[in-house]
């Protein structure tokens, strides 16, 4: 499943955790079946809206707070950024140069 999918499903556990639940309260409060909620929090399934919206108001939380990364993901997001753009950078000027040396 993508990125996003798992950030939403360790969102959700961290928040459940947090506030004592079970996937099974945390599946009745939002009205859907335990298996797919359990999906869910593994990525292994991807929510409708409604299911995130739902989700979301069992915690009493925004739908935007589901998504959000924490400071260290932030972190090693913006360091594998940093990293393929070196790649990219040193790519590029290797193109450039070989492309030169051709002309010479």
């Amino acid at each position: 499943m993508s990125e996003i999918a798992e950030i939403l499903g360790k969102n959700i556990r961290n928040l459940r955790k947090q506030a004592g639940w079970t996937q099974e309260k945390l599946a009745e409060k939002a009205g859907i079946s335990v298996p797919f909620m359990t999906q869910i929090e593994l990525a292994r399934k991807a929510a409708s809206l409604e299911v995130i919206e739902s989700i979301a108001k069992a915690f009493g939380v925004s739908y935007e707070r589901l998504f959000k990364m924490t400071a260290s993901e932030n972190k090693d997001l913006s360091y594998t950024l940093r990293l393929l753009e070196e790649d990219l950078t040193a790519s590029i000027v290797n193109t450039i140069h070989t492309k030169f040396e051709s002309f010479l």
